[in-house]
Formats: C-alpha cells, structure tokens, sequence
C-alpha cells in the first residue's frame, strides 16, 4: 500500500470515527406524530421507518394551475422524540420530496421547507427551492425536491439520559405560479443532524 493511499484511508477512518461520535448513542425513539395541512389530511398520509430512515407517504398532495383553490398545498409534521442522552441537540439539515411534476412552457413551481420547534417557534428555519421550465417544450417528469439548510433551526439542549428534544415541526409547501402546470408529491423524507452542546 502506498504512503498516499494509507494516509487517505487513515484520513477516511478518522473522518468516519468522527461522523459516528457526532450523534446520541443509539437511535431515538419516535413516540408522537401528527400531521396537518391541505396536503396531508390527516387521513391522508402514513408515517415509516425511524429518526434513522423517516418516510412519510402522501395520498393527497397534489396542486394545479391555473386553478383559484388548489395552486398551493402544505403539509406540516409534528414529531416528538425520548431516548436521546443528554448534552445534545438536533436540526433538520435536508428535506427530500419525491413527486411528478408537469410544467408548461414559463411556468414555475416555488417549493419551501420550513423547521421551527414548538419551545422557540421565532428561531424558525426556511429554505426555498425554485424549479422553472425556462424552454420551448413542457416538463413531464419525475423530481426529488430537495431543500437544504443552512442556517438550522436548532433544538433545546438534552439534560438527562432518556430526554426528549420536544416537538419538532416541518413544514413543506409547494406554489405553481404561471401557465398550465400541475405538481403532485408522493412522499418527503429528511436527514437529521446532532451536535454536543
């Protein structure tokens, strides 16, 4: 092995052995969820997986344009947490819609992802994304939305083993604006982040 090669695969351990310090031991549980808005009623949308691998399935999370009652629809979820150690806390750092979208030639659909704990609803988060058919032919297809965030929305600090980090809100919105288009979502997931504190 050579001298650059094992100093890249030292490097890489080293950098793996951080990422894996850098979260609670084991893996929180979820023990509420709930979901509000005109994009997921909530017998409209299903919830899987964990804080590892969270999923949540839409059934109803569809807007059109033009079209004066649906052009916009959200979906807002409310999560609680135990079973994180203390000394911690987390953010959002990614959200991911998955979704078919069709947009017409000028047509425009603006997406924001917005994060906020209930304890500090002012230290909201918001990341906007924008997807614009700027050609000459329509756009018909399949799309992962991401919205990613810089500056987090951070939850209160962790104080004793089994705490919880209180209730975590994400909201998701999507806005057609412009010409014929039509968006539907089918599921959102989101990756979270820990830091000591």
């Amino acid at each position: 092995m050579g001298t650059i090669t094992s100093t890249l695969t030292t490097t890489l351990l080293f950098l793996t052995t951080l990422a894996l310090a850098e979260s609670p031991a084991g893996t929180p549980r979820i023990n509420s969820i709930s979901y509000s808005g005109s994009g997921c009623p909530q017998t409209q949308a299903r919830f899987s997986g964990s804080l590892d691998d969270p999923t949540l399935t839409f059934n109803h999370f569809a807007i059109e344009y033009p079209n004066t009652v649906n052009r916009t629809a959200n979906c807002q979820v409310h999560m609680q947490a135990q079973g994180v150690s203390a000394g911690w806390q987390v953010s959002v750092k990614d959200t991911f819609v998955d979704g078919h979208v069709t947009l017409d030639p000028g047509a425009t659909l603006d997406y924001f992802s917005t994060v906020y704990f209930s304890s500090s609803a002012d230290d909201a988060a918001t990341s906007k994304g924008q997807l614009a058919n700027d050609g000459s032919s329509r756009i018909d297809k399949a799309v992962t939305l991401q919205n990613h965030f810089t500056d987090k929305a951070w939850s209160s600090c962790t104080t004793s083993s089994n705490d919880g980090f209180g209730i975590l809100n994400i909201n998701f919105r999507g806005a057609l604006r412009n010409e014929k288009s039509y968006f539907e979502a089918t599921s959102e997931t989101w990756d979270f982040e820990w830091r000591r504190c």
